[in-house]
């Protein structure tokens, strides 16, 4: 149409088709709902790596990978795992009964999170898990590596006597299980100081890491982001591969522990015998309040 007039049409000639779809955007909506990436899949991908204050002031809404999640009747794909035990003794049900390597770099929430807070019924400490890239947030392996690294460090003093007496006889005994030459724990390679991880008692299985808005407020007094709860349950019998199996990785362990002692640099050791006849040991506030 020129100069407002309408142009000439054939009586004959056939309708005008109808308009098409566009292609390329029709195309986008299909592929962007088939091809959708999993919010949980490993890699620098599908989001921001947020901060916990910016979790609250957005109103993000945190959801934990099932993976480190509780068992549920619609989900068999979890982590077994006595905490007691090294992380190399945790595996998936859904894989080999060896140490898990699928999804170790998955993340552990979503959206992804630069760190988190652990707290539990079973135990009075909060355990902070920070991620070594920030690209791509806390992951599963970081949060059970962090778990595991904290049960293994020793209670101060006052820590222990703070509780109850049948609570230090609880402790008591499960520290001195704990040291004993059953399968089902690891023995004397744990050391004689009392560890985080006697604290557990029977109760040193994994159970998963919830969001528990309720539990996070009567444990802190406020709803704090990005703090989740632990979830520790009873542990079971070992079967006889897996104690064989625990009792190889002790084995292996100590054997480490012996050999790092015995490739001490020769320069520590003439440092040692210069300052024979004075006490050269350093005691720190810390390792004054530790358990003895």
């Amino acid at each position: 149409m020129q100069g407002g007039h309408t142009p000439w049409v054939h009586q004959n000639a056939p309708p005008p088709a109808p308009p098409q779809p566009d292609t390329a955007r029709a195309n986008f909506r299909w592929t962007s709902s088939a091809d959708r990436i999993d919010p949980f899949a490993e890699g620098p991908h599908y989001g921001p790596v947020l901060e916990p204050f910016l979790v609250r002031a957005v109103s993000a809404t945190i959801r934990v990978n099932p993976l480190v999640s509780p068992p549920t009747d619609s989900h068999d794909d979890y982590l077994r795992w006595n905490m007691i035990f090294p992380t190399s003794t945790c595996y998936r049900t859904t894989g080999p009964k060896r140490s898990w390597i699928k999804g170790r770099e998955a993340p552990a929430t979503f959206p992804r999170l630069s760190q988190i807070r652990i707290i539990s019924r079973s135990f009075p400490w909060m355990i902070t898990v920070k991620a070594r890239r920030q690209n791509i947030g806390v992951t599963c392996g970081e949060v059970v590596e962090a778990i595991s690294a904290y049960f293994h460090g020793d209670v101060a003093k006052k820590e222990y006597e703070g509780v109850t007496t049948r609570r230090r006889r609880e402790i008591w005994q499960a520290y001195q299980f704990n040291r004993s030459t059953d399968s089902n724990v690891p023995g004397g390679h744990l050391g004689e100081q009392l560890r985080r991880l006697d604290w557990l008692g029977s109760n040193s299985r994994w159970g998963g890491i919830v969001r528990s808005d309720e539990f996070v407020k009567e444990a802190c007094g406020d709803v704090l982001p990005c703090t989740f709860e632990l979830k520790c349950i009873p542990s079971y019998p070992l079967t006889p591969e897996e104690a064989n199996e625990q009792q190889r990785i002790a084995r292996h362990a100590e054997n480490r522990s012996r050999s790092r002692s015995r490739s001490r640099p020769t320069s520590m050791a003439s440092r040692s015998n210069s300052n024979e006849g004075r006490d050269t040991e350093t005691t720190t506030e810390e390792d004054d309040e530790e358990y003895e």
